[in-house]
């Protein structure tokens, strides 16, 4: 019998079941007609329980794991190039006594051949869990389910005035088929040992930010430094501290021109600051910029909730500006030539409204002033003691997903709203104009 190589699984003989030292954890069964391995196959036969993964190389067997194997081998199933799962087929004690010595060698290198790559089908069902009708996340035993539906199941549909819609979030689940489609677009696993310190800066994340922007061509990232923040909201109270004034007796101003996102109120005003204040409450013309009194604009562009395009309304030696560039992506808006502020005005961007990965809270700012950038890191890090890297590290897995597939999202994301808008259109050319009485009814 020959041996693994160091560091690989040993395979088992093709038309057994092998436990040993993994228990019920691996079984292995025929399957015939296999589908093709796209992110929506469905396997053949019983639907496996919650949490497993189907493992198929065409129409060889299927290796479902339906507990957590050990690590040694849960990194040797899961494959994507040759040779990356290797394994020696054992030779029968019996076979090997009856051959020649060198028969029974050569046949041992024969079958020491690293096989052909397996190809890895990985079914996300957090859906399908639901009925189609909410998520199911890994851990936890009910779904979540959509408006109108309840139970663990969320089988039970609501009816009447007990069906109430949520039209009023900004959670951005547009995104949500698209990640389904795709479980291994933007895989990511943390080992317990990983920076259990508290340096959280993860050099790789700027890169990936600064690829980003060159694919889409929304910002001038060369000259400029990057800063995260635990989401816009912590860094739009990041840049109000670092754009205030550093002297006592000043204080800044805040202000937005109406109608303006109602999170910049509370972030202007929850921290009780010295160094600024909110100023936009009744005031459509912004206050005078003076040296004791200077002008922060918090600018949202395309904005929320209107969607058009803004630009900064005061400029001069004693105001600056946070652009808050959200939606600034090709799924919500043309993008036309990038951004690129002066030392005076912070941009932000987010994950949420770009890869609906809202409740990752990574979000980044680009600042072209060393001393601008230096102050908001010094909040962040004061706040926060920065980002997380567990948190980072999952932004950097769908950052590189986009910049990967060439921004495969937003040409998905912005198909799916037109649809949605065209369905709107319809809806609303169906209903009787105003003061119009409706078919088959009389004016009053």
């Amino acid at each position: 019998r020959s041996e693994p190589r160091s560091g690989r699984a040993t395979a088992p003989p093709r038309h057994s079941v092998r436990r040993g030292n993994f228990g019920p954890a691996l079984r292995r069964r025929r399957v015939q007609d296999m589908p093709d391995s796209s992110p929506n196959t469905k396997p053949v036969g019983s639907s496996p329980r919650r949490g497993q993964e189907l493992r198929t190389c065409d129409s060889e067997p299927v290796l479902e794991l339906e507990d957590s194997p050990p690590h040694s081998m849960r990194a040797s199933l899961v494959v994507d190039a040759p040779g990356t799962h290797t394994a020696r087929s054992r030779v029968p004690l019996a076979l090997s006594c009856c051959l020649s010595a060198g028969l029974a060698a050569l046949l041992l290198l024969a079958l020491s051949r690293e096989p052909e790559a397996t190809r890895v089908v990985v079914v996300d069902r957090s859906r399908e869990a639901c009925g189609g009708n909410g998520m199911l996340y890994p851990g936890e035993d009910a779904c979540d389910c959509f408006d109108c539906f309840e139970d663990p199941s969320c089988s039970t549909r609501l009816e009447g005035e007990a069906c109430v819609v949520v039209a009023n979030s900004g959670t951005p689940y547009l995104f949500e088929d698209y990640w389904l489609a795709r479980p291994r677009s933007a895989p990511l696993s943390v080992l317990p040992s990983y920076h259990i310190g508290y340096d959280a800066h993860v050099p790789r994340l700027e890169a990936a930010i600064r690829s980003l922007h060159g694919l889409v061509g929304n910002a001038v990232t060369d000259g400029r430094e990057v800063v995260v923040g635990i989401g816009s909201t912590e860094l739009i109270a990041a840049a109000l501290y670092a754009l205030s004034p550093t002297q006592d007796e000043a204080t800044a101003s805040v202000w937005s021109r109406a109608p303006y996102y109602s999170g910049y109120k509370q972030s202007a005003t929850f921290f009780r600051s010295a160094g600024f204040e909110w100023a936009a409450d009744n005031a459509s013309s912004p206050p005078p910029a003076t040296a004791e009194r200077p002008l922060i604009e918090l600018v949202t562009s395309p904005n929320n909730p209107d969607g058009h395009a803004r630009a900064a309304s005061v400029a001069g030696p004693h105001s600056s500006a946070v652009m808050d560039h959200a939606y600034l992506w090709p799924h919500f808006t043309a993008v036309g030539p990038p951004v690129a502020y002066g030392n005076s005005t912070v941009a932000l961007f987010t994950l949420s409204k770009m890869t609906g990965h809202a409740s990752t809270r990574v979000g980044w700012a680009l600042c072209s002033d060393p001393h601008v950038a230096g102050r908001m890191r010094d909040f962040v890090q004061t706040a926060t003691f920065g980002s997380p890297r567990e948190n980072q590290l999952r932004a950097l897995a769908v950052v590189e997903h986009v910049v990967g597939s060439g921004g495969e999202i937003f040409t998905f994301a912005r198909g799916r709203m037109l649809r949605r808008w065209e369905r709107l259109e319809a809806l609303f050319a169906s209903l009787p104009e105003a003061g119009q009485p409706e078919a088959g009814q009389e004016a009053a």
